[in-house]
């Protein structure tokens, strides 16, 4: 920041005034002309009509600091009486809340009667006062607010802000264009279609954390790739070939490295300093890429996971081992990160690359290729290559707040034998538990589950009074409400006990999301895209034709 007592003028404010009447004493506050008139959208986005804020820039543009000066001008318009901070830790927000800190005391009210800081050390938590609270909750955690601030929102997952955007209230986001979260660029093509509408964007250029062109920032954006970009793709006809990327090249090859990093940026991978220390030195970790004229089309990071090793180098074999405990004797050939230069993508080049991986996995023994994940939008690429579901984990990622999803491929008969059992298992678990610890799971994403679940066996009978109501639901006599336990029980066994899943999405998704996933009748036709009166008839068709085919004899609604 500036010097202290150095003029406004120095900062290229001079004569700036608000047209929204904005207190001269925040906008003296701004560090650079950008935090000003960025300032100045903040305050139409308050008070106007405009459901979300996006504030954009590099590292050390001093996005944090303007959040939490509009947050102050919040307070003091008396806008919000309940605002909400959120990120990945409240260490995470700090900057955040000295902006709120400094605007509060600049207008006069950090020493206003009865407003007090809550702190934890040197970490804030809360500050509040008669008429307002501004507090950091979790991301996983927080309440419904009349405004939300998201401090860096790469890092918070896009997940996570679909939550926050369906919940009502203001909502106002940073989000940086170039750092260790990945590509802002790739991160906005996520997050800008799930932001309540109106939209408001604020963009950040002036460094503030150096002075324009400090060779230090340089240095900093050159060492960590924090400005990689995916390569241009070759003019002529597509003809890539494989190749494994040897660490020492890429350490010697500072351009090549900077290409393959792009790509994976560009797909919204992380890429702190750790993760580049994995990728040029960790042990069984392998790079692999389709080059064409010495260029990457689209590259892949595989790890080696056997027998014996570590939790942390065995994450996908001991989630098999969950439902298969022999999987902890197999080997497991992980792909951690792939992806395809953004502009040659759905072209069959991701396809391509993980043939050639699970070639040479075939080639050295490796009883299976998995994968683990939690961007569940590429859910489809994975089960197009006919790669079968094993798990779901129960609790939330804490870096990109979406559940992690567990695939595999088997390459011998003990690896197929292993994931058959464990696929099997899994199936029957998802739909006992769609109620309650899947409930939060996308209902589109169940029916694609089911849709690549081997057939399992379930032992659950109903009662003859059951039976009595489910035959007379079958024949239109009862609603699906009245017969609710006897038909839900029913669509488990018969679910559990074919391979696959015989509906159209649609009608596959209204049925997780209304009998799988018990939600109300008005949710699930939204989900579904239907009105509630035609997601009611359609139910009870689905459902009658499914239990219809399925139910061969009495008492055997419960059996595969």
């Amino acid at each position: 920041r500036p010097p202290a007592g150095r003029a406004v003028a120095w900062r290229g404010l001079g004569g700036f005034k608000s047209r929204k009447g904005v207190p001269r004493s925040l906008i003296g506050l701004c560090a650079t002309r950008d935090q000003a008139e960025a300032l100045e959208i903040a305050a139409g986005f308050l008070r106007g009509r405009a459901r979300s804020l996006l504030v954009r820039g590099d590292r050390g543009r001093g996005k944090s600091f303007l959040l939490g000066l509009t947050a102050a001008l919040a307070v003091y318009w008396h806008l919000a009486g309940r605002i909400v901070v959120t990120g990945p830790s409240p260490l995470s927000v700090q900057s955040l809340m000295r902006g709120l800190m400094r605007g509060l005391e600049a207008v006069g009210l950090l020493a206003h009667r009865g407003v007090r800081v809550v702190s934890r050390g040197d970490v804030v938590l809360r500050v509040q006062g008669p008429w307002f609270r501004v507090s950091y909750e979790s991301p996983d955690s927080l309440e419904p607010a009349s405004l939300t601030y998201v401090d860096e929102a790469a890092a918070t997952g896009i997940a996570r802000i679909r939550r926050m955007a369906r919940r009502g209230g203001k909502l106002a986001l940073a989000t940086t264009v170039h750092g260790y979260e990945g590509s802002g660029r790739a991160f906005e093509k996520l997050l800008i279609p799930e932001l309540p509408r109106p939209l408001r964007e604020a963009v950040l250029e002036t460094p503030i954390r150096y002075p324009p062109g400090d060779p230090l920032e340089k240095w900093i954006y050159d060492a960590f790739l924090l400005k990689a970009e995916a390569p241009e793709p070759p003019p002529e006809e597509l003809n890539p070939s494989y190749t494994s990327l040897d660490p020492a090249r890429l350490a010697e090859d500072h351009g090549l490295l900077e290409k393959v990093v792009g790509i994976l940026v560009q797909a919204h991978y992380r890429n702190t300093p750790d993760d580049l220390l994995a990728m040029l030195d960790a042990p069984h970790h392998e790079l692999h890429a389709l080059m064409q004229d010495d260029v990457p089309l689209a590259v892949a990071e595989t790890g080696s996971e056997e027998p014996g090793g570590s939790e942390a180098s065995t994450l996908a074999l001991r989630r098999l081992a969950l439902y298969a405990p022999e999987a902890l004797e197999l080997r497991s050939l992980r792909v951690i990160r792939i992806a395809v230069t953004p502009s040659l993508q759905r072209r069959g080049l991701g396809t391509m690359l993980l043939r050639k991986i699970e070639e040479r996995a075939g080639r050295k023994g490796y009883d299976l290729v998995t994968t683990l994940f939690s961007r569940h939008d590429v859910l489809g690429f994975w089960l197009t290559n006919n790669y079968t579901p094993y798990y779901v984990s129960p609790r939330y990622n804490r870096v990109t707040g979406e559940k992690n999803l567990a695939l595999a491929k088997p390459l011998t008969p003990r690896g197929r034998q292993a994931l058959l059992g464990a696929a099997s298992a899994f199936k029957l678990r998802l739909l006992v538990s769609s109620h309650s610890i899947y409930r939060d799971l996308a209902a589109e994403k169940i029916q694609l589950l089911l849709r690549s679940l081997p057939e399992a066996r379930w032992g659950t009978g109903l009662t003859e009074e059951q039976y009595v109501r489910l035959r007379r639901f079958l024949e239109g006599q009862l609603g699906y409400e009245q017969a609710h336990d006897a038909v839900y029980l029913a669509v488990l066994g018969c679910l559990a006990g074919m391979p696959g899943l015989p509906l159209g999405e649609m009608e596959a998704t209204l049925l997780a999301a209304r009998v799988l996933q018990g939600k109300t009748l008005d949710e699930a036709a939204r989900i579904a895209g239907l009105s509630q009166d035609e997601a009611e008839d359609t139910l009870g068709r689905v459902l009658r034709g499914l239990l219809r085919d399925c139910l061969q004899a009495p008492r055997a609604a419960g059996r595969a």
